[in-house]
């Protein structure tokens, strides 16, 4: 009777053997939680900091980058040098959306396509898009003189062009891209006529 007494009174002191594996398995449910209530609340205050910051860049600045330009993406993703033809450029005038807005100035050819308000189908300076129109620039006639040919000008007059390149090269969403070949100009083509000079014929 006292051994079973012994066994059931061991048997009594053994039940709670598992006891200490149900306490290891709790922290970790609650370490668990702990770490994601941690995360969520990392993510809510950047939320706040990035809400906070764009509010004050629009009442300061109206804008939501305290007046820094936006980087064009086009520019930044630009590596290799492309080489067009007179006609291959005339492609890339802004009628077709798929593709880039170019433009060239004595034969440097420049992506104009964060700007398809002023180079775009319709835009104010498109008669400049899909051409090399180097003569215009110089002379603002820009119905009679949009080509690439500047023969009849001075050499300080073709020097103004550089005004214009640094223009493209170095604005915040143009740039340069490469270059187009033209044809030779024949010998006995005419020089483009000056647009003044017949505008004070008509007047006189």
């Amino acid at each position: 009777m006292s051994h079973l007494q012994q066994r059931k009174t061991a048997s009594s002191q053994g039940a709670p053997q598992q006891e200490p594996t149900f306490q290891r398995n709790s922290p970790r449910k609650r370490t668990t939680t702990s770490s994601t209530s941690g995360v969520g609340t990392f993510l809510l205050t950047l939320g706040l900091i990035i809400v906070t910051g764009l509010a004050t860049s629009w009442i300061v600045t109206d804008s939501l980058t305290f007046g820094y330009p936006i980087p064009n993406w086009r520019k930044l993703l630009h590596r290799h040098e492309i080489t067009l033809t007179t006609a291959e450029l005339a492609q890339y005038d802004g009628t077709d959306p798929s593709k880039p807005i170019y433009l060239a100035i004595n034969g440097k050819v420049y992506d104009v396509s964060a700007g398809p308000q002023y180079y775009g189908k319709g835009g104010g300076y498109n008669f400049f898009s899909g051409k090399d129109a180097a003569r215009a620039y110089i002379t603002g006639c820009f119905q009679t003189h949009l080509t690439h040919d500047l023969r009849g000008l001075s050499e300080a007059q073709i020097k103004t062009l550089d005004q214009w390149t640094d223009f493209y090269a170095k604005h915040d969403q143009y740039f340069y891209v490469g270059k187009v070949i033209h044809d030779p100009i024949p010998e006995d083509a005419p020089i483009p006529e000056d647009c003044n000079a017949q505008t004070s014929e008509s007047a006189s």
